[in-house]
């Protein structure tokens, strides 16, 4: 999406405060679904059959919880639109 770099209206701002966030929501949770697979891996291992995941887990889910919310932040919000 084209832009103009010198426009600093409020709703350019948000606008690209909207991709901004959906970016981020996008690494958040591309970086907690990774954190999954490695906790899955060492718990099948012989070595993480003594392991507490709990922590992990709590933190995994907490990523998945507060992504979600980051499009309820009004304004600006969350938008999938960027490249």
């Amino acid at each position: 999406m084209e832009y103009a770099p010198e426009d600093f209206s409020q709703l350019a701002i948000n606008r690209g405060q909207r991709k901004i966030n959906y970016a981020h929501t996008v690494v958040d949770q591309k970086i907690a679904k990774a954190i999954q697979a490695l906790r899955n891996a060492i718990a099948a291992s012989p070595a993480g059959q003594d392991i507490d995941f709990d922590a992990v887990d709590e933190a995994v889910n907490e990523v998945y919880e507060v992504s979600g919310r980051v499009a309820d932040i009004k304004p600006p919000g969350c938008d999938k639109t960027w490249n």
